[in-house]
């Protein structure tokens, strides 16, 4: 039996050999770049790469046939990628997008709830010289923005305590609009009631059904009944119009300081981390020199592998994903688009190239924002 050193001697030596020949590789890869700028032929061919695939794993045992096709499908990956960033190269003009480049600057925003929401401190955060007016519902947000009625809608997208907001993802597609930035706010939750009214008196309260979750450990604990509403903002109003002192309202200090609600107990939420990501959503694509994430909506092939290419893909443009989150496609059971966000600008030549790539090789994708995330800290 050979020495552990002499094999790695050995291993080193066919490394070396893979090295010279992967970088043999991608010169011819750029070749092909070159000659199908020419003829605008088709990067991506999956005919041809499992047609090659399987000529080349033929007669190999199971166990490595399956580890040298993932071998294969790596490298061709990586012409791919290194064939799309010489294009864009040699002709920008086939990015396929083309973003305004003037940052959105609305007079009035819409938000779900009723003055006092949380809705309305984010806008007013995000746009601090616009008028905040609230909607009844985020539908009449977004078909707001849709229609021209408005230039922007700001929207939750995201709790750290309650999840994701599932209603706010279909309505992007739904209603074709964009992301134009983001926002993180800490979120401090209060228990208020009417002017009188002690702890001790509460057998209820009523909140948004994101906010009920994120105070569940206080809410039990003193054993009140939960009930939902639209709005942190509306709950307080409610609880101001019956004017119930078994009622109260878990919502933010200013929602009950604008509703006339005496503040019981402050920071009732369960986890005192607590942030919500709200986003800014207009009809257009804007990207301009600040914005470091894009946003994206894509389906894949139903296929073994589909979704670990297009992640793959990302890491190999050495691109830092933020955040994936799936949906149901509707009318298509079984099927998903997926939402992916990743820290980047669209003047970048790897994002670029990513994104062209995706256009090219994904049954669909739409980019659905370019903005600039804004940290709670940044208050």
């Amino acid at each position: 039996m050979r020495e552990l050193s002499v094999i790695r001697q050995d291993i080193n030596a066919v490394d070396e050999q893979l090295r010279a020949l992967f970088l043999q590789r991608m010169d011819l890869a750029l070749e092909v770049a070159r000659t199908k700028a020419e003829t605008d032929d088709k990067i991506y061919k999956p005919d041809r790469e499992a047609e090659i695939i399987a000529k080349r794993t033929a007669d190999m045992d199971e166990e490595l046939r399956l580890k040298y096709t993932a071998l294969l499908q790596s490298l061709m990956r990586a012409s791919r990628e290194y064939q799309y960033s010489e294009l864009l190269r040699r002709e920008p003009a086939r990015f396929p997008l083309h973003p305004a480049e003037v940052a959105l600057d609305p007079r009035t925003v819409y938000y779900q709830g009723v003055p006092g929401a949380y809705q309305e401190l984010a806008a007013r955060a995000l746009f601090p010289h616009c008028t905040p007016e609230s909607v009844p519902t985020w539908e009449q947000v977004f078909r707001s923005v849709r229609d021209g009625v408005v230039d922007a809608g700001v929207v939750p997208v995201e709790n750290t305590t309650a999840g994701t907001v599932n209603e706010i993802y279909d309505l992007l597609l739904e209603y074709g609009l964009y992301i134009d930035r983001s926002y993180i706010k800490k979120i401090a939750h209060c228990l208020a009631a009417v002017p009188g009214a002690t702890l001790a008196d509460i057998r209820s309260v009523c909140s948004h059904p994101h906010a009920l979750p994120q105070c569940h450990g206080f809410i039990r604990q003193h054993g009140l009944e939960a009930i939902e509403v639209a709005n942190t903002a509306i709950a307080a109003r409610n609880v101001r119009d019956r004017g119930d002192r078994r009622v109260a309202a878990i919502c933010s200090r200013e929602a009950a300081a604008r509703y006339g609600l005496t503040i019981l107990q402050d920071r009732v939420n369960d986890q005192q981390h607590n942030e919500t990501r709200f986003i800014a959503v207009s009809r257009t694509l804007t990207s301009t020199p600040e914005d470091d994430r894009i946003a994206i909506a894509f389906h894949i092939h139903n296929a073994a592998g589909s979704l670990s290419t297009v992640l793959d893909t990302v890491a190999h443009y050495g691109i830092d994903m933020t955040h994936i989150y799936s949906r149901p496609i509707k009318d298509s059971p079984w099927c998903y688009v997926f939402y992916l966000d990743f820290i980047g600008n669209m003047r970048d030549h790897a994002v670029q190239s990513l994104l062209y790539q995706l256009h090219e090789e994904l049954p669909y994708i739409k980019v659905i924002g370019c903005y600039r995330a804004t940290d709670a800290t940044e208050e």
